[in-house]
C-alpha cells in the first residue's frame, strides 16, 4: 500500500524564537490520521527546520494538506517566519507512475 506524506521545510530568525514556541504551544493540534514522522532542527543563522507527516489514510491526503496549511499559517504574523510545503512520494510509488514498479 502507498505511504501518503508530506514535507515542510522552513525558517525564522533566532530573535523570534520564543515567538514561535509559544504559537506552537497556541495552534490547534493536527488531525489523528496525520502522524509527525520526525523533526529536525539546526541553526545557520536562522533557525531551520524539516518535519515528515505521515498521512495514515491516503483518502484524507487533500484534507490533511489544508490542515497542515492551516496549522503553519498560524505563524504568518510572525516576522521572518517561512515555510513551504512539499507533498512527496516514496521512490517506490514515483517509479510505478512511469511503469517501472
Amino acid at each position: 500500500m502507498p505511504l501518503a506524506y508530506i514535507v515542510i521545510t522552513g525558517s525564522f530568525p533566532p530573535h523570534v524564537s520564543k515567538e514561535v514556541g509559544k504559537k506552537f504551544l497556541e495552534l490547534e493540534k493536527l488531525p489523528d490520521y496525520i502522524k509527525t514522522e520526525h523533526v529536525f532542527n539546526t541553526a545557520q543563522g536562522d533557525y531551520a527546520f524539516f518535519t515528515i507527516y505521515k498521512i495514515e489514510d491516503d483518502s484524507k491526503y487533500f484534507d490533511a494538506l489544508k490542515a497542515i496549511t492551516k496549522r503553519f499559517s498560524g505563524y504568518m504574523d510572525i516576522v521572518g517566519y517561512k515555510y513551504t510545503l512539499h507533498p512527496v512520494l516514496e521512490a517506490r510509488d514515483a517509479l510505478s507512475m512511469v511503469g517501472l514498479g
